[in-house]
């Protein structure tokens, strides 16, 4: 074995012996598939990290060398493993597998030059390449942690303790935001230590967003432009910084409190990046194109644009909620029954208020003698039927019934619930997500908000939900005003032909304290939303005409807002 390595790193051999080697060894590379060229590397690389090689010089340059020469091939594996989403279990294990290999031992490799720097005789020679070295390390140990949020798996706790040294390494070096380009022969991208180290922190925070490969991988690539919005102090401003990271701790980015203050800690602000999507967004509102927004060659379709609003949606509530304590949490044994989608919330919150409102009329439970009629002159019930059935009864709402799912509860707080769930069974969980709650098959129903979700195993999840109101009412809401596009259905095709659309959406009144004092707000889709809107409002057997006041919180299809009453109406 010995022999082999001395054979393998003899200067006619070795492909890290010098810069002359490496450019030699690159070109007879050039004839191999991705999959081969990637490989061919990780072994050299193996081979020097089993070698205990005495670091030199030209072995770093070589080293820096087959790194950049082999970006291309490693692009294309990682492409592989997150473009095909139906490989067989097999085929994803070993790509797994391989990638985290390749990145682990890349910056093994790389940390050996790194620990040799505090050699004096070495020092003055590694000092210009220091700064691309770290942040090469911390971009492969970014690759290490993405592969690891691609399974819902917690990020190894060395990984984060080697990211904070480099990292704290490239600010002792005063060249942490010095920009640079990192592979200049391969990409004209320019970044610094501080951007590879914020990128790894920022996809962090998503990282218990339920997301899929491609959506990690999407934000990922949008982090390597928006991550240079972002800047990292270490002095804690209480009216800025929502994040912050403690250089002495094996985990990432952490939520502030009063306790997380001192030198291990760095901060910073999610302001800029918030509104750099909030600012896409509303230019692909306003009709602008997906290529003329620089989001990548595959940001294409509303699924691109779900994403941006969660991504927005969820920000934007951490910056809400950065400094806000939890409440503590009692252990319980209970289980809940758990609906999501406002309009199917709606349905199961109106048959709670009408339990509770024996006076309340549903003529749609009676026989109809005018809607009988129409039927048998025109076929179809009139648009004059139906605004006068309307007035009686200004919201229906289709929902199944039992199509609830039921939750473990593991804990439960002042403000909600902890659950534990099973993965595949609910796929469709994702933060912020508004939600129906029943403790009891005869308690009325409450609303929540999905707010954490952690892995805990393979296909074991918890879950955090933060109760919004215990005591929700059903409202229909009318405008005068065009209906939203969205809302177009056919609701009347006689002899005609004719089109009819409906004029009355559903929404929910939530009752609500700002600052000690009570305010009525409304949960309503975000299409129906409008600072210049202005609705007629009936919650049981009273109206309203009401304005839309500020914004509370957003969700990617709902959003809660106050609302001035202006008149009641009789």
């Amino acid at each position: 074995m010995l022999d082999r390595f001395s054979a393998l790193f003899s200067k006619d051999k070795s492909p890290l012996a010098s810069l002359k080697a490496a450019t030699q060894w690159c070109k007879n590379l050039d004839l191999a598939d991705p999959a081969t060229r990637s490989a061919k590397v990780h072994g050299i690389v193996t081979d020097f990290i089993a070698g205990n090689q005495n670091a030199s010089f030209e072995s770093l340059q070589a080293l820096m060398l087959i790194d950049e020469h082999v970006q291309e091939a490693f692009d294309a594996v990682c492409y592989q493993y997150v473009s095909n989403p139906r490989m067989s279990k097999e085929i994803e294990q070993k790509l797994w597998k391989d990638i985290v290999a390749y990145a682990h031992d890349m910056v093994d490799a790389y940390q050996r030059f790194v620990q040799a720097e505090s050699n004096e005789a070495l020092q003055k020679q590694f000092a210009p390449l220091m700064p691309m070295v770290l942040a090469r390390s911390l971009r492969y140990l970014a690759i290490q942690a993405k592969w690891h949020y691609f399974r819902f798996e917690k990020v190894p706790p060395k990984i984060w303790t080697v990211a904070h040294q480099l990292y704290r390494l490239s600010e002792i070096g005063g060249f942490d935001s010095n920009p640079f380009s990192i592979y200049p022969q391969a990409s004209t991208e320019i970044s610094s230590c501080a951007d590879e180290y914020i990128q790894m922190l920022m996809l962090n925070t998503l990282a218990n967003n339920n997301l899929s490969v491609r959506q990690i991988d999407l934000v990922d690539s949008w982090l390597e432009k928006w991550s240079k919005l972002i800047q990292i102090s270490r002095k804690y401003m209480d009216d800025r910084h929502h994040f912050c990271v403690n250089l002495q701790e094996s985990q990432g980015a952490q939520k502030i409190n009063t306790d997380l203050m001192g030198e291990p800690y760095r901060y910073w602000s999610l302001n800029e990046i918030v509104n750099q999507v909030q600012e896409i967004l509303g230019r692909l509102l306003t009709g602008a194109s997906y290529a003329s927004l620089d989001l990548g060659p595959d940001a294409r379709g509303p699924a691109v644009t779900e994403l941006l609003k969660h991504l927005d949606v969820f920000w934007t509530m951490s910056m809400r909620n950065s400094q806000v304590k939890r409440s503590e949490r009692t252990k319980v044994t209970k289980a809940v029954d758990v609906i999501y989608g406002l309009d199917r919330i709606c349905g199961y919150i109106k048959e709670d208020n009408d339990k509770f409102m024996r006076q309340g009329r549903d003529v749609k439970d009676q026989i109809d003698y005018d809607e009988i009629m129409d039927m048998r002159l025109y076929g179809f019930v009139s648009s004059r039927t139906k605004q006068k059935s309307t007035v009686s009864n200004p919201y229906v709402v289709n929902k199944k019934l039992n199509d609830w799912h039921t939750w473990a509860i593991d804990n439960e707080s002042n403000g909600g619930y902890g659950a534990v769930l099973r993965f595949s069974e609910n796929e469709w969980i994702r933060p912020n997500l508004l939600l129906g709650l029943r403790l009891n098959a005869g308690d009325n129903w409450q609303i929540g908000v999905l707010r954490r979700i952690a892995r805990i195993s393979d296909d074991e999840i918890s879950a955090g939900i933060q109760v919004l109101t215990t005591t929700p009412v059903m409202v229909g809401m009318h405008s005068e005003q065009n209906d939203r596009l969205e809302n177009m259905t056919v609701t009347e095709l006689g002899f005609t032909g004719g089109l009819e659309l409906p004029n009355v959406r559903t929404a929910l009144y939530v009752p609500h304290q700002i600052e000690g004092k009570s305010v009525n707000t409304l949960i309503m889709h975000s299409a129906d939303y409008g600072l210049d809107k202005i609705y007629q409002v009936r919650a049981r057997d009273k109206r309203f005409s009401v304005s839309l006041g500020l914004v509370l919180e957003k969700g990617i299809d709902w959003i809660w807002v106050s609302v001035n009453v202006l008149r009641q109406e009789n």
